[in-house]
């Protein structure tokens, strides 16, 4: 009879006698060993790997079944030895694809078990007559150990690339010269570890290179390995099919309900008869994406290429409802309440045209306001933008009432940059508290560029956000004036755990205008700082340099910093501690002999499917202001920042 069926055996005999209301046998009773395995549901278990190499404890631990099922024992040893076998498998797999070929792992199972019943007292004593001790049955988990024996790490040795098709390439125009001869332009070099991801990662960039040459139908081929064991190297040949290199041909649009075929037209980014390249429909594709015109944008290259060869390629879009309205509302103690509303269509004319009307009203201002934008402006990529507004500012310092005139163009710079340049004419008159009313006319020239490097636009928790803005201005002011504004701003998201949960998020502005004093300036083109957007705490532009009279005037240069530490957590709540700090100062530069004013505070945020709707609580730290200081909050859609 085997070990297994005999303890069987045993088990079952016990049962029966426990039906029978058979009495057991006298004299102590001895744990079986089935006992003990049976308890292994009650004991729980502890995993230990030895012999993981550098680096790689992390992929061993994704792919335990061990490890990620802990908290769910088997309730015997043989679902604990399969489940333990099934790591086994996956984490060769892991060696392997690490470079690691000759390695191994395996595994053992620590029951822990009693030693002997008749094992010699500690204190070395023997009672004649006397059964022997009960070994207790064990109680602590089960200890599962997994060896890994490595060996050595397999480096690349040579690697070569093998078209096949290769006389395709000649279908058109010049012939396959120059095409990569191995992998060495994508990281895979002699010497290098020879991890399968990387390889692959590699493959594929090749692959999307080809595609963008002119090679619309060029696809991996599978590989060739070979690994010498004498020297540790991997020999590497990658095999990719070709296909015939093609031009573009003509292009088809399907799904075109409202918007005109002339509009598709003006945003296409190649030319009848010019090489393939994949990388022009990938813009195109994400410009009738940001236009807002389509919920689909989809390319479909054709299967071969023509006699002439070129390659048809068909456009399949379904567009959105033109037009849309929304609302929005926020409150802080320090800027009152405030509502807004809008109106738009992005589709005023059949061809993107993009009219938007707004209006806001709020305790410090009214204003109403209209943009219209023309995509395609003389290029593809390229948005013309009209704009007027009219409105009514009111603050502790000044009052405003005037209008804007804008005009700018905007076009991408590459990946994440945008670059925007334009006209301005400001007209306004400004009366400073303590000063007489003044007609400003001012004409400007704004530049800017912005990088949005973020993941999310109301919820960011990942990456940065660079903003570069310069306006040079000229005209009247109770005299002639210029002036030079320049604002810089970044924004980083920084998470500190994999699911993003708890993310680190700061802000660091700094501006400054040069060419004329403070006083020579508009009160509304002067620098402060304090409130909702600025620094938390402060009434709105409390933080500034005062005047003669005692009242704040505005500076010439700004210092501004956030720091929130974001945790959410119950799937739609949240807490954001915060520190802000900022600094306005009568010159160009900051001068950091003037205090710092400092506040801090707690917001809370509950998500929902459209943003964090948030609340915050401030107070200051540290004032140069006069004012006594209290407790303000503010609500509002999305992020502080």
């Amino acid at each position: 009879m085997s070990i297994s069926a005999g303890l069987a055996s045993i088990a079952q005999a016990a049962d029966d006698a426990a039906r029978a209301d058979v009495p057991p046998a006298p004299g102590p009773q001895v744990p079986l060993i089935s006992d003990s395995l049976r308890l292994i549901g009650d004991r729980g278990y502890a995993v230990r790997l030895d012999g993981v190499p550098d680096g790689l404890g992390g992929a061993f631990e994704e792919v335990s079944q061990l490890i990620a099922r802990k908290d769910e024992p088997p309730a015997s040893i043989g679902g604990l030895r399969r489940r333990a076998q099934s790591d086994v498998t996956r984490m060769n797999k892991v060696l392997q694809s690490r470079g690691y070929f000759e390695g191994t792992v395996a595994y053992r199972i620590d029951l822990g078990l009693p030693q002997s019943a008749s094992a010699t007292p500690a204190d070395g004593t023997v009672v004649p007559g006397a059964a022997p001790p009960v070994p207790a049955l064990p109680t602590q988990p089960v200890e599962v150990v997994v060896q890994v024996d490595a060996g050595p790490q397999y480096v690349i040795g040579d690697n070569q690339v093998s078209y096949r098709e290769k006389a395709a390439a000649e279908s058109v125009g010049d012939s396959d010269a120059g095409l990569p001869s191995d992998l060495s332009a994508y990281g895979i070099v002699p010497g290098a570890p020879a991890i399968a991801a990387d390889i692959i990662a590699a493959e594929k960039k090749l692959v999307d290179d080809l595609h963008d040459r002119g090679y619309p139908f060029a696809k991996s081929g599978g590989r060739r390995a070979l690994a010498d064991v004498d020297s540790d190297r991997l020999a590497v040949t990658t095999f990719v099919e070709l296909g015939a290199r093609a031009r573009f041909g003509d292009l088809t649009v399907d799904g075109l309900e409202r918007v005109t075929p002339a509009y598709i037209d003006r945003r296409k980014t190649f030319e009848d008869g010019e090489v393939f390249d994949q990388r022009k429909l990938d813009d195109m594709r994400a410009g009738l994406v940001r236009s807002g015109l389509f919920d689909g944008v989809r390319f479909q290259v054709g299967e071969a290429v023509n006699d002439t060869g070129e390659v048809p390629v068909t456009l399949t879009v379904s567009e959105r409802p033109p037009r849309t309205i929304g609302a929005g509302a926020s409150y802080s103690s320090t800027e009152g309440f405030g509502i807004s509303a809008h109106w738009e269509n992005r589709n005023l004319l059949g061809e993107g045209q993009h009219l938007r009307l707004e209006a806001r009203i709020a305790q410090i201002e009214q204003e109403a306001e209209a943009r219209y934008r023309v995509a395609g402006f003389r290029r593809a990529d390229q948005t013309l933008e009209l704009g007027t507004m009219a409105g009514r500012e009111s603050t502790d310092i000044y009052d405003r009432v005037g209008g804007l005139l804008t005009a700018g163009i905007e076009r991408p710079l590459g990946d994440k940059w945008t670059g925007k340049a334009g006209v301005l004419f400001d007209g306004a008159q400004v009366d400073e508290v303590g000063e007489a009313t003044e007609t400003a006319l001012l004409f400007g020239v704004p530049l800017q560029a912005t990088y949005n490097g973020a993941d999310s636009l109301l919820d960011p928790r990942d990456g940065y956000r660079l903003r570069l803005a310069a306006t040079p201005y000229f005209g009247r002011f109770n005299d002639e004036l210029a002036f030079h504004v320049a604002d810089v701003e970044l924004r980083t998201y920084v998470p500190l755990d994999e699911e993003k949960r708890l993310v680190w998020a700061t802000r660091a502005r700094a501006g400054s205008i040069v060419g004329a004093r403070t006083g020579e300036l508009p009160a509304d083109k002067r620098f402060y700082a304090g409130g909702a957007g600025s620094v938390r705490g402060f009434e709105f532009q409390e933080i500034s340099p005062l005047g003669t009279d005692g009242a704040q005037e505005g500076g010439r240069s700004l210092m501004e910093f956030s720091n929130e530490l974001r945790w959410r957590f119950m799937d739609d709540l949240g807490v954001v501690p915060f520190i802000d700090g900022g600094i306005v100062t009568d010159s160009p530069l900051p001068d950091f002999e003037e205090e710092v004013a400092w506040g801090g505070g707690l917001g809370f945020r509950y998500y929902t499917s459209f943003g964090p709707i948030g609340v915050d609580l401030a107070y200051p730290i540290a004032t140069p202001s006069d004012e006594e200081p209290s407790l303000k909050f503010y609500v509002k859609l999305g992020q502080a920042f």
